[in-house]
This record gives structure tokens, sequence and C-alpha cells, in this order.
């Protein structure tokens, strides 16, 4: 499974809010996510992980890797699962080591056939990611959004924070509030 998104970033959450209010957006959620990412060493070439997330409503576990641009499609693997600790319990039972716990704010809505997120982390500005089934959906909800194409970051959350905010997350065992 592939996901296409794009990102935006030092964004104002409100008045992206109000844009996608104005737009007809559907609201869907407004919560602080904890996540645990593992990680096996020779996943790092296409820059494979685990996430364990958990919402007030659901935990879910996902393996991701970003070796291409966010905008091309990367292998995204998302499950349910009943339980964050017995998760948790199995990738370390398993041997791949947790390499660090984090938390960020989400700003959920959908729209058409995309889906808008406001993402709010430790520590760094406000970006939007915009999710959505081709590069043409999420190219024309970014431009509804008065976003201009050539703003786009090609970069996931961890290179973002890493790279152009200058924070050693790959470091840090905590990025939390």
């Amino acid at each position: 499974m592939e996901e296409i998104e794009i990102t935006f970033l030092d964004v104002d959450p409100y008045i992206i809010a109000q844009k996608l209010e104005a737009l007809g957006a559907k609201k869907v959620s407004d919560e602080v996510f904890e996540e645990w990412i593992f990680q096996q060493t020779n996943w790092l070439p296409f820059h494979g992980r685990i996430r364990v997330r958990a919402d007030q409503h659901k935990v879910r576990v996902a393996y991701k890797e970003t070796e291409r641009a966010e905008g091309e499609g990367n292998t995204e693997i998302e499950f349910e699962v009943s339980d964050k600790d017995h998760a948790i319990a199995f990738f370390n039972k398993l041997d791949i080591p947790m390499i660090r716990h984090q938390q960020k704010r989400r700003v959920h809505f959908t729209y058409n056939d995309t889906i808008i997120n406001i993402d709010i982390w430790p520590l760094i500005p406000p970006f939007v990611v915009i999710k959505g089934p081709t590069n043409d959906a999420v190219e024309e909800t970014a431009t509804q959004l008065e976003f201009s194409l050539k703003d786009i970051c090609e970069l996931d959350a961890r290179h973002i924070i890493r790279d152009i905010y200058k924070i050693d997350i790959d470091t840090m065992q905590e990025y939390v509030f």
C-alpha cells in the first residue's frame, strides 16, 4: 500500500482550520497522540520503522518506509490493535528496539477524498500534511487552501524535525510536550 502526501511547513493552524471550514471540510478530531517508534538497524537504508500510536479512541500499529519523496508514495501498512501495552511488549519480545517515545497534537480534517492534518510537535512550528489517493487530489486540496505547490516539503516528520529545525530527534528517547 502506498500513501501520497505533501507537507507545508510553518503554518498558522487557526487560519488553516478556518480555510478548511470555509471549504466545507469535516473536522474529525483534535487530540494529542502518543507514539512509540521501533526500528531495526537493517531498516535504516529505506527508513523503515514500526509505530505504535495511541489516541483517545484507538491504538494502531504501522510499518512505514520513506525511501522516496513523500509526494511519490511510500509503503505504509497500518492496522488496529486492542491494547498499546501488548503491542509494545510484542515488539520488545521480538527484540525490535524502541528508539523513541513521542507526542504530537493533530487536528484532523477530511475534505473530498483527502485527509488534512495540522500537526503540532514539540519545539517546532506547526505544519500541514495533505494525504490522498493521487497527486492530483492532494495538489487540488493544497491549491484550494491557497498553498503554493512550489512550497511543498518532501520530507517526513523525522527529517523535518532533524534536518530543517535542527533538533537531533535521533538521539532523543523522549520527544514530548
